[in-house]
């Protein structure tokens, strides 16, 4: 696949400057430079020509008054990282995503659109094009299944061949509706072997899964899976021929686990394992993108070299794009990191296509401008009625109430319980700080669900959220006159978080694109999620990202109690449990 096309003219003047006939456009000398294809440094010069590298050797290169000279003495040279599983819309959104990977050293995005499908293809189409223009490399994955159950009308077998066909989707997946693998979904089966067909990867989700499931994945077409949890589920995908991506996330941060538990089985790393953040939430950025993420692994113990190959060789060979990047050879794309050491990763100065496009953390060239403006989101607020307390009060039924147990930041159990009750005969949780109330709004359908929440925090007054998985609105908390203030405030922004503390507002989190994501930048967002996260951990939150909790009350891909807009829905059996009612 050709990453950027070159004219006949550079493609001539490349081959000049490789034989040292026509001057450099950049010469870095002095430099450590690794050599991904060996994981050996080598003393050499790097020399380029407009976007392309001409020449890595021994030799100087031919020079003019215009050519920029670095001198990169004592310091390393490694390629531009490669993310291969971004999900850019946890707050932030692809355009603020792409400005902090280039100022942090990613120069290739491999992204998901799951967050774009209420938009009609030719503006989820613009919107990738657009980015095409931006100094980091931006590629997509095609998704071949929804994570809630009102989003399947939107997955058709034509709208699966316009992505799946679309010259800048490189895999479908990540695949996450494994029951409709095995119950043979035409639709699905469709996109596999579509996928397959066209010669694009395909994403797998499978945590947990026995030997057996993972041969059923890779005969169905899966060529990679993110979803490891230790060292023997590395080399289990490993073995079966498939990629395995060693992940270090907010919400799984397996990364030390999985480099510790890989030593511990002796055996070589593995030239089909890459690295991903995915997704993480804005507070782990704080640390940074890929840059953060090879930070962890070497500190876990893995050696340096191995874990840069794997954020860059790796990925662009798995994606067929190594004959465009990944390396610092002849002929690749200038994409290139000096670091002031080598067990650093975060760049001193990034290189991207020829141009040095950011140092010290700061962009120095153009990126691309957001056009929202241009999109056409369904309308984040339909319904006409005023916020009520009444919204906000639960029946039991038959004596019992409905309680979901958080077992971790997203896997949660539902149990009928008797919970006492007030004198209006609602359910009353007084008695227990642990309990809040969960709220789901349907805005459209102008219905909700309601159930008791343990293990979100504690004497949580009133929390709502526009940020989730489906598009209705969750709202959490023990006092209902809190919970409609909350939720009032998150309709007057036009969507995102609030907190409500003390009958105050505590923090104000807009989410105005979308009711989702941000156009802020990427440190306004940044700092925005942590004060939200630190709130929320001094409410007695103990899981491992409130944030993606939230986004994923609503998500029935994932075990085993979900909240939807027709009731509370049992993921396994698929079966509505308690079904929701009108609002009142």
């Amino acid at each position: 696949m050709r990453v950027r096309p070159i004219s006949a003219e550079a493609h001539l003047q490349l081959i000049r400057v490789s034989r040292r006939l026509s001057p450099a456009t950049i010469w870095i000398r002095g430099a450590q430079v690794l050599n991904v294809y060996t994981k050996s440094w080598q003393n050499v010069h790097v020399v380029t020509s407009g976007d392309r590298i001409a020449y890595v050797g021994e030799k100087e290169p031919l020079v003019d008054e215009h050519t920029q000279i670095v001198d990169a003495s004592g310091q390393y040279l490694v390629p531009g990282y490669f993310e291969p599983h971004a999900h850019p819309f946890q707050w932030y959104n692809p355009y603020t995503l792409a400005d902090f990977a280039l100022q942090r050293g990613t120069t290739t995005l491999v992204s998901d659109t799951l967050m774009l499908m209420n938009l009609p293809f030719s503006q989820v189409s613009s919107i990738m094009e657009s980015l095409s223009a931006h100094p980091v490399k931006q590629y997509y994955w095609a998704r071949l299944d929804p994570q809630t159950g009102k989003e399947h009308r939107k997955f058709t077998r034509e709208g699966l061949t316009r992505m799946l066909e679309h010259p800048l989707v490189v895999q479908g997946g990540e695949l996450t509706d494994w029951q409709g693998v095995l119950g043979e979904d035409e639709k699905i089966l469709f996109g596999l072997k579509h996928a397959r067909d066209l010669g694009k990867r395909m994403e797998g989700h499978h945590p947990g899964a026995s030997v057996e499931t993972l041969n059923t994945a890779g005969a169905a077409g899966i060529t990679a899976c993110h979803e490891g949890i230790t060292a023997q589920d590395l080399l289990s995908r490993l073995q079966l021929g498939m990629y395995a991506t060693l992940r270090h996330s907010s919400i799984r941060p397996d990364l030390p686990d999985l480099v510790k538990g890989w030593l511990e089985l002796g055996l070589p790393w593995s030239s089909r394992m890459m690295l991903t953040s995915d997704g993480s939430t804005p507070p782990m950025h704080r640390n940074g993108l890929m840059d953060g993420t090879i930070r962890v692994a070497i500190e876990a113990g893995m050696p340096a070299e191995e874990a840069y190959v794997m954020a860059t060789l790796n990925p662009a060979v798995y994606y067929g794009l190594d004959a465009e990047i990944g390396g610092i050879a002849p002929g690749r794309i200038a994409d290139m990191l000096l670091l002031s050491d080598k067990h650093d990763p975060t760049p001193a100065v990034v290189f991207a296509n020829g141009v040095r496009a950011a140092e010290g953390g700061e962009i120095l060239v153009p990126t691309v401008e957001q056009r929202w403006q241009d999109c056409s989101f369904p309308a984040f607020d339909p319904l006409e009625k005023q916020t009520s307390t009444e919204w906000f009060r639960l029946q039991p039924t038959e004596g019992k109430a409905p309680v979901i147990q958080m077992l971790n930041a997203v896997i949660t159990r539902l149990e009928m319980e008797e919970l006492p009750t007030d004198e209006h005969g609602d359910v009353s949780i007084q008695d227990d700080p642990d309990l809040a109330f969960l709220v789901l709004i349907d805005p459209v359908g102008q219905r909700r669900s309601a159930a008791v929440l343990r293990g979100y925090g504690r004497d949580l007054e009133g929390l709502a959220s526009s940020y989730t998985a489906s598009g209705e609105w969750i709202v959490i908390g023990r006092d209902p006159i809190a919970m409609a203030a909350a939720l009032k405030r998150v309709r007057e922004m036009g969507g995102g978080i609030v907190l409500i503390d003390r009958g105050a507002t505590a923090c104000e989190c807009p989410l105005p694109l979308a009711g989702k994501f941000s156009d802020a930048p990427m440190p306004e967002v940044i700092d925005m999620a942590v004060a939200f996260t630190e709130l929320l951990q001094e409410k007695g939150y103990r899981h491992f990202d409130p944030i993606y909790s939230l986004l994923f009350f609503t998500a029935t891909h994932l075990p085993y109690a979900r909240l939807t807009a027709d009731g509370i829905v049992d993921v396994k059996s698929s079966r509505i449990v308690i079904p929701s009612i009108p609002l009142p």
